[in-house]
């Protein structure tokens, strides 16, 4: 079985912990399972290849598309470069996080999926949305591709209630729709050197999002925001460091924050995301606007404070019964210095801490019955 994977890369850690959760449990529960995806700025070849992913025939030389002449090779050949042709394709797992939307537009909605998927239908493969956040959707011509995606797609798991919500509006076919957790909880970090030395570290996860967002003031506030709340926690005697979960535009943020810092604090730029994971698994508290950060925070019943772009980290938050871990944009010294208590006072982080195990094992076995049903669907005949 070829199974083509869309959504997920290299570059954000969330969208390559995705990669590499789908990954570990298909390989492991579909013997001979092969993968497939398009080369790109975010899925180099010598990525695909380290992770012993076949590279799709739509290669492109001086805008022309050479996939119709590669197609027609033998497959020997084809294997000997790492190629797949689409004909050879199974099956289509999207695990875009969030894409389908107003945020993202109608255009995205159509490249990603919907202006391929009656055709991929016709040839027999079968078409799988894993768990993701979805919409609002109030955009016509976005609305008519959501309405042909799950006129089509076999199965749809929304990853939130609101999600759901707004998948049900649609007047679509709804047999396909599903409610299935992040499926990242399932993955275990990897160990870093001198690990144990975070065990008494505040990691601050930064977002470029949060600025980029319909509230204009709070777009400005957010480099305020995050200096405040570490001056706030060194002020308190504790060490904070900037955590990246995709280099460049949040790597920006922190240097920024870290300029008007009186006491600046380390920034850690670790490639791999697993080892990102391990880093907050050991960390005393997390403080993220990254919604993976957040949920390898939760899962792993980690102290957390989160602000949040989108309706996906309230949500999440909901899921974990912790949603006064949400945190506004405040320059607010008094608010900032109440939330920050919840990650230090002994009292509410031990109960917090124990909420958080209870919720974590629930929404792990949710995430086991979501893979259940996928590999039950793409093992039938």
């Amino acid at each position: 079985m070829v199974i083509e994977l869309r959504g997920v890369e290299f570059v954000n850690k969330g969208a390559e912990l995705m990669l590499r959760a789908i990954l570990s449990e298909l390989k492991v529960r579909i013997p001979g399972v092969q993968f497939a995806m398009d080369v790109g700025s975010r899925t180099p070849r010598e990525k695909l290849n380290e992770s012993g992913i076949l590279q799709k025939t739509t290669i492109y030389k001086f805008g022309i598309n050479l996939s119709p002449w590669l197609s027609v090779l033998p497959k020997t050949i084809l294997r000997s470069y790492k190629l797949v042709a689409e004909k050879e394709i199974d099956a289509i797992l999207d695990a875009s996080g969030f894409a389908f939307g107003d945020k993202w537009g109608s255009k995205k909605a159509g490249d990603r999926s919907a202006n391929h998927i009656k055709d991929w239908k016709e040839a027999g493969k079968k078409v799988i949305f894993l768990p993701q956040a979805f919409g609002p959707f109030t955009d016509p011509l976005l609305i008519n591709k959501m309405q042909t995606i799950l006129t089509y797609a076999d199965l749809i798991f929304a990853r939130d209630v609101k999600s759901l919500e707004y998948l049900k509006k649609l007047k679509a076919p709804q047999e396909s729709i599903n409610l299935a957790p992040d499926f990242t909880n399932l993955l275990s970090g990897k160990e870093v050197p001198n690990q144990q030395a975070f065990n008494s570290k505040i990691a601050i996860i930064p977002n470029q999002k949060m600025m980029e967002t319909e509230d204009e003031l709070k777009n400005k506030q957010y480099p305020a925001y995050l200096k405040l709340l570490i001056t706030l926690l060194q002020e308190k005697g504790e060490e904070p460091f900037f955590l990246i979960h995709e280099s460049r535009k949040d790597g920006q943020i922190a240097d920024l924050v870290n300029d008007n810092l009186t006491k600046k604090i380390e920034v850690i730029k670790e490639e791999n995301p697993l080892k990102v994971k391990g880093i907050i698994g050991s960390s005393k508290a997390v403080v993220t606007s990254r919604f993976h950060g957040l949920v390898s925070a939760l899962s792993q019943s980690i102290p957390s404070l989160s602000t949040g772009w989108s309706h996906k980290y309230r949500e999440l938050l909901r899921d974990y019964d912790y949603e006064d871990a949400l945190c506004e944009v405040s320059v607010d010294s008094e608010y900032l210095n109440s939330k920050i208590e919840t990650l230090l006072d002994d009292t509410i982080r031990r109960q917090g801490i124990n909420r958080l195990k209870q919720n974590a094992n629930i929404q792990k076995e949710r995430s086991k019955e979501m893979w259940d049903k996928v590999i039950s669907h793409l093992l039938k005949k």
